[in-house]
């Protein structure tokens, strides 16, 4: 909370001509991705991806991960997509069009997929990157700012998050909502808000926290009995995407909670009343970057 009014204070008191000088993009890179590896971090990253009547906060990843951590009491999902971002090899780029860092009606944020750089980002602002080419680049998410608060969607955005093991698992989110403090000097408090499909889930997610299960089973001697006894039910030393998806512990947490699709498979909430997708809500931070979007 100090931070993001130290950030806003340092913006209210600049002249209006460098304010001026301000309407433009603003280019950004992630400098943390916060799992939600906690109740208190599920439900702080929680938005409302469907955009329900009841405004109901959605986050079934966080509940996943959260059962995974209480199952086994020292499992550490934080410290291995640190350390990822801070060497460069996750980077996840922004860029931001607004009129006024505090009150803006129309404001598009973009969201891509960064090449890995050789040397390990400063994040101080001096950092050069590229676009990820081989992924495809999205529409803006559209929103507006409100005392220096961006909040905006729905959209569609690539996410890459690397989980227990080094693999790094790419996932493509539906109805994308994001929320973060923004000012020139980057941007706190971040949420980033959506879908993955319920086959996707299965096909990618799931397998990535298998395959992460199995390395800290091969190197954690401490780790490795409560894991097995959690979650390997065939007793074979190893643990699967669907022993995962069918363990009693977690039954509740990998079941999908969203309508998103309607019968056509088209992004249509709550249209056909089928849970088609699972929600994932993320935390981040950011700051000034240097990159270049083609054809902007």
């Amino acid at each position: 909370m100090r931070e993001n009014q130290r950030l806003h204070s340092q913006h209210r008191h600049r002249p209006q001509w460098y304010r001026l000088l301000q309407v433009c993009n603003i280019n950004i890179v992630t400098d943390k991705l916060l799992l939600p590896a906690t109740r208190e971090q599920t439900q702080a990253f929680a938005l409302n991806v469907d955009n329900d009547s009841q405004q109901n906060p959605d986050n079934k990843f966080g509940e996943l991960l959260t059962l995974l951590t209480s199952a086994v009491p020292g499992l550490e999902l934080q410290s291995t997509l640190d350390q990822a971002v801070d060497a460069g090899q996750l980077v996840s780029l922004h860029m931001v069009k607004t009129d006024d860092f505090l009150n803006d009606r129309s404001v598009s944020w973009s969201l891509f997929l960064g090449q890995g750089t050789q040397a390990a980002p400063s994040f101080d602002g001096s950092d050069q990157f590229a676009l990820d080419s081989a992924t495809p680049l999205n529409s803006p998410i559209i929103g507006s700012l409100t005392n220096g608060r961006f909040a905006g969607g729905p959209g569609a955005a690539q996410v890459r998050m690397v989980l227990l093991g080094q693999q790094q698992v790419e996932v493509d989110l539906i109805g994308v909502r994001l929320e973060a403090d923004i000012s020139a000097d980057g941007c706190v408090d971040g949420k980033l808000g959506g879908g993955v499909t319920a086959e996707e889930f299965r096909s990618r997610l799931l397998p990535a926290i298998a395959d992460g299960l199995n390395q800290i089973i091969k190197t954690n001697n401490i780790a490795e009995t409560p894991l097995l006894q959690a979650f390997d039910s065939d007793k074979d030393g190893s643990i699967t995407a669907q022993e995962l998806e069918k363990n009693p512990i977690l039954m509740i947490a990998v079941s999908p909670d969203l309508d998103l699709l309607d019968s056509s498979g088209r992004f249509n909430p709550g249209q056909d009343g089928v849970k088609d997708s699972y929600s994932i809500g993320l935390g981040f931070t950011c700051v000034p970057a240097t990159f270049v979007v083609p054809g902007d």
